[in-house]
């Protein structure tokens, strides 16, 4: 593995100059490439946290048992890419507090790695999302041009939309920002110069992606 030592700002600094500082990050990539593996995060001389980028074919069980031996407090991520789509399973663990992580499942475009399209939590037990928990957002660009979630949408337990807050018209002013729920939806759509469809239920992929 190549180390990277990077200070709270996200700068490279040595190795002698990290380890001077109150905190610092350790970038763990695999040899020869870019891909980032492990990241620990160290105050005081003390891991804190770990995030770890999990690998097709690595034994998940196995850097498990690796990264109880660090810290009690990690993340293990795994991307898988579909159509277009990135999707980001993490498994956060916090020992101290129980022994069974909080599961999440993150969507992205693989045009917009940065702005995430739909989150979920999955329940431990079944593996099922909790529906009412997950959250959408839609992106578009102010008139500086930066890109913001111009509509955020929560759910019910039954999948299907409780509120989207339609923040387009003033998106500084949230008195001025419009509401729709399920049966209002095709306002918000006719309003909308996308096809906003998988927004209105709580599915974690649009429709053509899973009919490819």
């Amino acid at each position: 593995m190549r180390k990277v030592y990077k200070n709270i700002f996200g700068e490279v600094v040595s190795k002698s100059n990290a380890v001077k500082l109150s905190e610092y990050h350790l970038y763990y990539y695999e040899e020869g490439s870019d891909f980032l593996k492990e990241i620990e995060f160290i105050s005081e001389d003390s891991i804190y946290n770990i995030n770890y980028f999990l690998s097709d074919g690595e034994d998940e069980g196995q850097i498990l048992e690796y990264l109880k031996e660090k810290s009690d407090f990690f993340d293990i991520e795994k991307r898988d890419t579909t159509d277009g789509f990135i999707i980001s399973t993490n498994k956060l663990y916090s020992l101290s507090v129980d022994e069974l992580p909080l599961i999440s499942k993150t969507v992205f475009k693989t045009d917009d790695p940065e702005n995430f399209i739909c989150s979920q939590v999955i329940d431990n037990e079944t593996e099922e999302p909790q529906l009412e928990k997950t959250v959408k957002c839609w992106y578009t660009t102010d008139e500086n041009g930066e890109k913001y979630a111009a509509i955020e949408c929560s759910y019910q337990e039954d999948g299907k939309l409780e509120l989207a807050v339609d923040k387009t018209s003033d998106p500084d002013h949230e008195e001025n920002w419009a509401h729709y729920d399920y049966d209002t939806f095709q306002d918000l759509q006719e309003q909308c110069p996308a096809d906003i469809s998988y927004y209105r239920t709580a599915a974690l992929l649009p429709k053509e992606a899973y009919q490819k």
